[in-house]
């Protein structure tokens, strides 16, 4: 719920967009590279797993139906297998690299300070890039 008068009903961060035209142009393609250019190791079914699991952290209802929509669609997977990966991806058969690296995504929703060396360097232990940690990090950040 928006604690300003935004001048719309639109959901999630749909929203705070509109409602500042100017940069949403800027933002849309911001997240637009980021969850869906090609040119990254990570596939977009993952990309838009992690933004699953924050915007589940968040409770954001919105973003998290959105991204777990996405998630499916490029997985192949059910919303049940996505449900079950945002409760408890610990249990799933996900790689342990993506494991890792939701460890992380699950430190930043929380702040920064909150990830730590021993994180980083499992998930590179697991196989991530610096690059796929940075992404993940990145895709962290709120409103994507």
């Amino acid at each position: 719920m928006a604690h300003i008068d935004l001048g719309n009903d639109l959901p999630g961060i749909r929203g705070p967009m509109a409602y500042r035209p100017e940069i949403n142009q800027s933002m849309s393609e911001f997240a637009e590279i980021l969850l869906r250019d090609d040119d990254n190791t990570l596939t977009r079914g993952e990309r838009e797993l992690i933004g699953t699991y924050v915007s589940y952290l968040n409770d954001c209802f919105f973003c998290q139906n959105v991204h777990g929509a996405l998630a499916g669609h490029y997985m192949d997977c059910d919303i049940q297998q996505i449900d079950a990966i945002k409760k408890d991806f610990n249990s799933t058969d996900l790689s342990a690299k993506m494991k890792a690296l939701l460890v992380i995504a699950g430190s930043v929703q929380k702040g920064g300070k909150h990830v730590t060396a021993e994180q980083v360097e499992q998930a590179r232990t697991e196989g991530a890039t610096d690059r796929e940690i940075h992404d993940t990090v990145v895709i962290t950040f709120p409103g994507i």
